[in-house]
């Protein structure tokens, strides 16, 4: 590289090309001297690239100190590049000897460290020896130290078991505490504490501890008892009463009220201080609820009026006496259920069978019961002055009907057949209804004490019948809404058909028989349908309706036959039928005087004029008279019938005589 670079330094600067002359000298040089030192080196610099990694980064670092082209600072390159190669190692010969004084500093600092890890290793071996029995000691009362707290956490959980603090013990004995939440957790933490005690004593075997905690608890647990018993005994009395008096189980939720339901709850495990306070209870809501029920008779409760401003109307005033008694008996029952937490619902059969005598719990239907008895007594005295006043037997009947329909529904709502209500409410149906039978009886004497044949003149239902159809059809609307079963209805409602009626068709009986015969029947008939008239409307009736059915029937058929009779006799035709049938088979027709042909056609003709016009005998105006049309019609056909009857009769008996113009029937035809 040298030889080339100083070759090309006589031609010209190094940056210009060479001369044709040298380029050919050089080419025949280099193909002239193959294998010479500087053809290799020429050919070496010929196959290097420029453009390669390796070459850049040589030239750029070549650049940082070869800043000068010159042939001087060319000739000189390779002394630079050594230069610069020495001064690198230059430098990396002092870096180094930093570092080796470092590493011989930190090979001092370890052989040092080693030096006092060597006395720290004599000296702890010096130290262990001398102190190995205090360590065993240490350790030995690290042992009882952590068996001393098992032992301690273990007795803390038996005391928290089986023992009562002694904030609680003095929660429950204390007369000065209040009975609130505290003194329930408390009794409740008693009752667990008595019952571990229970458990143990039937599984752990642990006899004498448990006796010994039930022992230690029993006079605590007796103790907090009779701070309950005492204080709903005081729950009972003065302004305090006011919670026991709630009238709706709504209004017993307050905290005195939970308090004392709570309190009763709990009671219910000593028979004897239960019983005592319900009956107490029940003898404070019994004065409250008849205050109660004097308040709504004379000024009326929260947006009513007051009941005794229907005491002239017995029956509305009866019947806001007993919805104000239902409302009543509903709302107790809800107040005492909660009251008394059904504390009393486990005393059935068969604890009644295993409880001893005087210990059994008072049950909660006879606390009700009492409770309501004291509305009794008001309550009947109200209903005695109501039906004091003159009434109409129809009111007396609404209130009978009023008293079983209330004795049916409180029985429903007490669940109670022989509750003090029910049976009062039975009592006043049996009276009200025994009074108004008592009235028709009053009726039917005043009918049997009455005038005979004041009616002989009208044949129409009299004024007293009217009435009393009229006063029957008004029972029998009220009687409809009645709860009776179906099948009991007739049987039940007999009573009152024979007492309203019976009288009544005996009365009208012995009426007819100072009349004139037909006119008695027609009389009868109007009487019997009138009565009949309200039944058909009913089932429970039916069997009455048939016999009054049955009964105008046969005042109809005699009715009818006397009419027929009549009709016939004015007719002249009944004297030729009865000749007619007297004659003997063997007698002609023409020697029967009654059967002569002159006089019997005068007497067809007679008969066939009164057909034609239906006038004279043929009138019937006593039929008329009868005020049922369907009885009327049926009564008129009844007459046309005999009369046709009568007539084809005679007309078969003297057809050989000729006299007959019409057939039976062509008279039927005009007798319809």
């Amino acid at each position: 590289v040298a030889a080339g670079a100083t070759g090309s330094s006589a031609s010209g600067p190094l940056t210009g090309a060479p001369g044709p002359a040298v380029a050919a000298g050089a080419t025949g040089t280099l193909t002239g001297v193959p294998g010479s030192h500087l053809t290799k080196k020429i050919q070496k610099a010929l196959a290097l690239r420029i453009d390669s990694q390796a070459s850049r980064g040589a030239l750029k670092c070549l650049s940082e100190f070869f800043t000068e082209n010159s042939v001087h600072s060319r000739r000189n390159l390779r002394s630079t590049i050594e230069g610069q190669n020495l001064l690198l190692h230059k430098d990396f010969v002092g870096a180094l000897r930093t570092v080796e004084e470092q590493v011989l500093s930190l090979e001092r600092l370890v052989l040092s460290l080693d030096s006092a890890c060597e006395r720290a290793g004599t000296e702890l071996r010096r130290s262990r020896s001398e102190t190995q029995a205090i360590l065993e000691k240490a350790s030995s009362l690290r042992r009882e130290s952590k068996a001393i707290e098992q032992k301690k956490e273990v007795l803390g959980h038996f005391l928290t078991k089986f023992r009562l603090s002694e904030t609680d013990a003095l929660q429950m004995k204390s007369g000065d505490r209040p009975i609130d939440e505290d003194f329930f957790a408390a009794f409740n933490r008693l009752e667990e504490v008595r019952a571990n005690a229970r458990q143990m004593l039937s599984t752990c075997g642990q006899q004498t501890s448990g006796v010994d905690i039930l022992h230690e608890t029993s006079e605590m647990l007796e103790a907090s008892y009779e701070r309950m018993f005492v204080w709903v005994q005081q729950q009972c009395r003065g302004s305090r009463a006011k919670v026991v008096t709630k009238s709706s189980s709504a209004e017993l939720d307050t905290p005195a009220g939970a308090t004392l339901k709570r309190a009763l709850a709990l009671l219910a495990e000593r028979p004897v201080y239960f019983n005592h306070c319900v009956r107490d209870i029940s003898r404070v809501r019994r004065q409250a609820l008849v205050q109660r029920f004097f308040e709504a008779l004379s000024q009326g409760e929260a947006g009513s009026r007051p009941i005794e401003l229907h005491a002239c109307d017995p029956e509305r005033y009866v019947g806001d006496m007993l919805a104000w008694v239902h409302e009543c008996v509903a709302s107790e029952k809800e107040a005492i259920s909660a009251l008394m937490s059904r504390a009393t619902a486990r005393d059935d059969a068969e604890t009644k069978a295993e409880t001893e005598p005087g210990h059994a719990l008072v049950s909660f239907e006879d606390i009700l019961d009492f409770t309501l008895e004291g509305l009794v007594t008001p309550f009947t005295n109200r209903v005695k002055q109501a039906l004091e006043v003159q009434t109409s037997i129809v009111v007396v009947y609404k209130l009978a009907q009023v008293f079983c329909f209330f004795a049916k529904t409180l029985e429903e709502v007490l669940h109670r057949s022989e509750a003090c209500l029910v049976v009062l409410c039975r009592d006043l149906h049996a009276k009200t209804h025994q009074a108004f039978l008592e009235m028709w009886e009053s009726q039917a004497q005043k009918l049997r004490q009455g005038l005979m044949g004041v009616y002989v003149s009208d044949l129409s239902a009299p004024q007293f019948v009217v009435e009393s159809v009229n006063t029957l059809s008004e029972v029998l609307s009220i009687y409809d809404s009645a709860l009776v079963a179906t099948g009991e209805r007739e049987t039940d409602f007999l009573p009152i058909l024979s007492a309203a009626f019976d009288p009544l068709l005996n009365h009208c009986q012995q009426v007819a028989a100072s009349m004139d015969a037909a006119d008695g029947r027609v009389f009868l008939i109007n009487c019997v349908s009138a009565m009949q008239s309200p039944l058909r409307k009913h089932d429970f009736t039916a069997q009455r309706v048939a016999m009054y059915a049955a009964f105008l029937d046969d005042q109809i058929s005699l009715l009818v036959e006397g009419q027929a009779a009549s009709v016939l006799s004015k007719l002249g035709l009944a004297e030729r039928l009865k000749a007619l049938r007297e004659k003997p088979p063997d007698v002609p027709l023409s020697s029967v005087s009654e059967l002569h042909p002159v006089s019997l056609a005068a007497t067809l003709r007679s008969f066939y004029n009164s057909l034609f016009t239906m006038g004279g005998a043929l009138a019937l105006p006593l039929l008329e008279r009868i005020a049922s049309r369907a009885l009327r019609s049926e009564a008129r056909s009844g007459v046309a019938r005999l009369i046709g009857a009568a007539y084809a009769e005679l007309y078969e008996g003297i057809k050989e005589l000729g006299v007959a113009t019409h057939t039976p029937e062509q008279v039927q035809t005009l007798l319809d």
